[in-house]
């Protein structure tokens, strides 16, 4: 394969009869610090009795595994396989930054909203495809969703309406990937589960199509690009479609905390192309 800040290597690696073993000859390399939010995984520790497994690296390399099963299962076509496995890969990069021991457990509060940011930054990082970016952050940030009390249908309607443009068939398979990921415990969908998806199954496919949702303008603009000094260049709309996905799942609400986003993604994976920079304005 080739350099792991590369799309092509990413893309070769969805299709990799066990992407652990690519996942491990990174970090046996050395190469895993090049990509910092996986690296962190290493030391992300989680509570043994939901996670016999191991910590978030051991986790994630499973339900990559369980991903590449699934999608070979269900005849996915390139790009459904490929989302799918970024979404393993990425459906717990917020534990880093929000696992805590409370009354003698590990837990991650918090971690899939938080995940998103870091899984935009990565994602941008490895150049994914704009569409692979808008599909991944919506499953990463919905992937606990079955661990909720029982859904009302209107409230699978908004968890649809949140996972738009990422079907919820995908949002399935992460979940089983997910819960196969703990080896020892057992692989497929435990019995609440299987009910959680069978009526959001029913739900969205005998609800009318609802309206979309009423999105409020973007807060991060070509313009903003071009003030912080970069000339416009075909990189912009892959950026600017980054932040429009991390909005519409919260990552910021206003333009203040907006540009700190921005900065920090640009910061975090600078444009691959290093355009030329104007002068301060």
């Amino acid at each position: 394969m080739t350099d792991p800040l590369t799309w092509q290597f990413w893309q070769q690696w969805t299709t990799a009869p066990r992407p652990s073993d690519v996942l491990l000859s990174l970090q046996h390399s050395g190469q895993l610090a090049l990509l910092p939010e996986l690296a962190a995984l290493q030391e992300t520790p989680q509570d043994p009795h939901w996670h016999p497994e191991g910590n978030v690296w051991v986790h994630t390399l499973h339900v990559c595994n369980q991903a590449a099963d699934i999608s070979r299962r269900d005849s996915l076509n390139p790009q459904q396989q490929e989302e799918l496995l970024l979404a393993a890969l990425c459906h717990d990069l917020g534990k880093p930054a929000t696992t805590v021991f409370e009354q003698g457990r590990w837990k991650a509060p918090g971690h899939p909203a938080a995940g998103v940011p870091v899984t935009a930054q990565f994602l941008q990082k490895i150049q994914a495809p704009a569409q692979h970016i808008a599909t991944v952050l919506p499953l990463v940030a919905e992937h606990l969703v079955h661990a909720s009390p029982a859904l009302s249908h209107k409230a699978i309607r908004r968890l649809l309406a949140r996972l738009h443009p990422a079907p919820l068939t995908q949002l399935i398979r992460l979940i089983e990937a997910d819960l196969g990921g703990r080896p020892p415990l057992p692989a497929g969908l435990p019995p609440a589960v299987k009910k959680f998806a069978a009526a959001a199954l029913t739900v969205a496919a005998t609800s009318p199509p609802q309206p979309p949702a009423e999105v409020p303008p973007p807060l991060i603009l070509g313009r903003h690009l071009i003030k912080l000094g970069y000339q416009p260049a075909p990189w912009f709309k892959q950026i600017l479609k980054t932040c429009e996905t991390a909005q519409r799942q919260g990552a910021f609400q206003n333009e203040n905390q907006a540009l700190s986003w921005l900065r920090q993604l640009l910061e975090t994976s600078p444009p691959n192309s290093q355009p030329s920079v104007l002068p301060p304005q």
